[in-house]
């Protein structure tokens, strides 16, 4: 009997770079391989999907990603997207293009089996930490000074995609030992439109923004935004017409919608949460409370008339997390089982616990990370190989 290959495939984060997954990708390669029931007759590849150059909409990254992922050998395909690289794996997972027949019961997706998000933002980040998280996001002189993907991992087990996969894939599609009638296949399914941003929706997140900040860069954007060609505003829209489906609640809900009723999909969110300086758990009515104004803010969930707020008590605080999370009213959302909390220490604050994830200095549990994700993929490799035909 031949082999299942079952591909790993990392995309990510908002103009994230080659420095974010670290040593992760090798280590989770070689814990998962060394672990493989011969039963399951599979074989685990890993491939770290280049940066995405966020000047395009995320169903244009979407669509590039899917006539990409159509040219790999066959197989089983599980995401693993950082942040709001786990924004692009849900648009691809979802993707009619990767359920068909999903109408009936029993319908199970086409390729993308399974998806490990890690502390991605389906429903928004924090606002406590929209400037500072943002900004967190940002290739900066801080990255240099890392040691890369390349570098950090074992090239024999991990295969670094060609970065003009997504520079310029179009140019790079022209050069594929690939039928004709193959790509021509795949644009006709995944063919989807690439809508940029509308200015209500620019306006609503730059107002969104500027109202929690001081930040000179944000004071002048909001200063010169209705002067686009002498003040460059254009050139903030394009960057950030990826980034600002994070400030679209429609979008959100939406997106999260369709990922909490993918049939026959596979899916975790392992959120990030600093240790609390109690010993008072995530759930507390003090966490819960805070995360509920969160959506209510970010109008991912609506106020429901019979909900009153509570008087505010005194009371110690919880560890911190960067993403608005489904507890309280997020719970009326669905999907709540399926996030798996993080405790990271060795950290300051929730920012440096969402960017240090897979840093062991950081996340002290590091090793703990690897053997989850590692379970959660040999576990849906199993049921994988039982619904198989």
């Amino acid at each position: 009997m031949n082999l299942t290959t079952v591909h790993l495939i990392y995309i990510h984060g908002f103009q994230g770079n080659d420095t974010t997954f670290q040593s992760f990708p090798t280590h989770l390669q070689d814990h998962v391989s060394a672990r493989i029931p011969d039963h399951l007759n599979i074989k685990i590849i890993s491939s770290i999907y280049p940066t995405y150059k966020s000047v395009k909409p995320i169903s244009h990254a979407t669509r590039n990603f899917l006539e990409w992922l159509s040219t790999q050998p066959p197989g089983p395909v599980i995401l693993l997207g950082h942040s709001m690289g786990g924004l692009l794996a849900a648009e691809a997972a979802t993707h009619p293009s990767n359920n068909p027949g999903f109408e009936h019961p029993g319908a199970k997706p086409r390729r993308i089996m399974g998806m490990v998000a890690f502390d991605c933002p389906y429903l928004g980040m924090h606002p406590r930490v929209i400037i500072s998280g943002i900004s967190s996001l940002l290739p900066g002189d801080k990255d240099d000074e890392k040691a890369s993907e390349m570098e950090m991992n074992n090239m024999d087990k991990v295969n670094m995609v060609d970065e003009k996969v997504t520079d310029d894939w179009e140019g790079f599609k022209r050069k594929l030992d690939v039928s004709t009638t193959s790509l021509s296949s795949s644009h006709s399914s995944i063919s989807q439109s690439s809508r940029s941003p509308s200015p209500g929706l620019l306006d609503r997140a730059l107002d969104y923004i500027s109202a929690r900040s001081d930040d000179s860069v944000v004071r002048w954007v909001r200063k010169h935004r209705n002067d686009p060609f002498k003040a460059g505003t254009r050139w903030v829209v394009e960057r950030f017409q990826f980034g600002i489906c994070m400030f679209d609640p429609p979008g959100l809900r939406e997106r999260y919608a369709n990922l909490v009723d993918w049939k026959g999909g596979l899916w975790v969110n392992y959120w990030t949460q600093t240790r609390p300086k109690t010993s008072k758990s995530s759930d507390s009515e003090d966490g819960v409370a805070e995360n509920d104004a969160a959506l209510l803010e970010t109008g991912v969930v609506q106020a429901l008339p019979e909900i009153k707020e509570k008087k505010k008590e005194k009371k110690p605080k919880p560890g911190r997390h960067f993403i608005v999370l489904p507890t309280g009213l997020g719970k009326l959302l669905g999907g709540d089982s399926n996030w798996e909390r993080v405790l990271i220490e060795g950290v300051k604050d929730e920012v440096a616990a969402h960017t240090g994830l897979f840093i062991p200095g950081q996340n002290l549990d590091y090793q703990g990370l690897v053997e989850r994700t590692g379970t959660k993929v040999l576990d849906w490799c199993e049921k994988i190989h039982n619904r198989a035909p």
